[in-house]
């Protein structure tokens, strides 16, 4: 006599399955812990990949891409990881700042490379977002908004405390004590891709406020953000195409915005932290709010700030040091943008620029250094096809000037 198969009327289906796997990446944040579930899923459901390849045939072109990223996880545990990491870099050029689609190719690169320590992120905490808040025009974010693109809320609509400790923010320091790194473009940090996290034993040993964070798994930081990057003012003298197409400058309204902030936000936070960045967004000699916000940012009112000041160095002469008191040895790094070690490359790609200018204010840049009216005088150059054959050159011209370091 011959006997029914017996079906178990509660487990799920693989389609099922493949439904709850869409549903968890539709956030689209990295799932490290599904992708170490992928191996015992394949166990109970080995037709995984035949059911997600049968559901690329006929899908809505939203789900396509989680689709595929899904079919290259199951394939990539199945033997094909180095097939599917080729397989995935249309995706990753086109989702660049993805932490999703980032999150799988690193997952599937670690397949490739598994005793590489910078794949093991569990046990490492990254100091940014404890530390670091980044302030742009309509968005705040706990690290370059490039490495982690989430944002924790809007500075210029809510008190700074609020933002400094939403639930966003929580949810992204909670990704570091889990290991997780969800939220982070894993394939852009350069971090977690030169393997420079501290070990989470390393950190506590640091001080009291590092002991805090790694042993009670802190996701509230009391104290306020040590390094403030104000990038919300993009008022540039220039127009450079690795940046924008055109000069920018704030209109009267959003000049009045910004000075609501700045009064309402960001001084009274800058009290409580030990370096402020400006700018990353334009040029600070450019903007009238941050030539106003850098007059107030006094020793006496600000004694332990210092500064990083960013610069395309078209304005940043003689006269205009001496206009600005509040940065005389309280300069912690001084980087003057170039794009080339030649004039008419330079002009061609800082639209504006006139090289001759510069050669002279880099060259005063170099005198505040050895003067040690600034700590550090660095260049930083932005490698695209016109300018890559130049930065031998510019190592060169980064030493004829006095510069310390050339930042690539």
């Amino acid at each position: 006599m011959q006997h029914e198969p017996v079906v178990d009327a509660e487990r799920p289906s693989s389609d099922q399955v493949v439904d709850l796997m869409m549903s968890v990446l539709s956030d689209t944040f990295d799932h490290p812990e599904l992708w170490a579930m992928v191996p015992d899923l394949l166990e109970s459901y080995p037709d995984l990949a035949r059911v997600l390849q049968g559901r690329l045939q006929n899908c809505d072109p939203r789900s396509r891409l989680n689709l595929n990223l899904l079919l290259a996880i199951v394939v990539a545990t199945q033997g094909g990881a180095r097939q599917m990491a080729e397989a995935l870099l249309p995706a990753v050029a086109d989702c660049s700042q993805s932490p999703l689609v980032q999150g799988v190719l690193f997952h599937i690169q670690r397949m490739l490379d598994p005793d590489n320590p910078k794949y093991q992120l569990a046990g490492k905490v990254c100091r940014a977002p404890f530390e670091q808040l980044d302030i742009l025009d309509s968005s705040a974010h706990l690290c370059c908004a490039s490495w982690l693109l989430p944002t924790i809320g809007n500075v210029a609509t809510r008190d700074w405390q609020q933002v400094w400790n939403s639930v966003d923010a929580q949810a992204i320091r909670s990704s570091m004590h889990d290991g997780s790194y969800r939220f982070c473009n894993k394939g852009a940090c350069p971090y977690i891709q030169g393997n420079h996290l501290p070990a989470a034993e390393q950190l506590r040993n640091e001080s009291e406020f590092w002991r805090q964070v790694v042993d009670d798994r802190l996701t509230v930081v009391e104290r306020g953000p040590q390094s403030v990057n104000l990038a919300y003012d993009r008022t540039c003298n220039l127009a450079c195409p690795s940046c924008r197409v055109q000069p920018f400058a704030a209109d009267e309204r959003m000049r009045a915005r910004f000075d609501g902030m700045q009064e309402r936000a960001i001084l009274p936070m800058l009290k409580h932290a030990k370096v402020v960045f400006i700018t990353g967004s334009g040029d600070p000699f450019a903007s009238k709010n941050f030539r106003s916000l850098i007059e107030q940012l006094t020793p006496e009112e600000y004694p332990e700030l210092r500064f990083q000041v960013m610069t395309n160095g078209m304005l940043f002469t003689p006269r205009q040091w001496e206009s600005f008191p509040s940065l005389h040895g309280r300069v912690k790094y001084l980087r003057i943008s170039i794009d080339a070690a030649e004039g008419a490359t330079h002009e061609k790609l800082r639209r504006g620029a006139r090289w001759p200018v510069m050669l002279e204010n880099m060259a005063f840049a170099g005198d505040l250094a050895r003067q040690g009216l600034v700590d550090s005088f660095e260049l930083a150059f932005t490698v695209q096809v016109d300018n890559y054959r130049e930065m031998g050159d510019a190592v060169d011209l980064a030493r004829e000037v006095g510069a310390n370091s050339v930042h690539f």
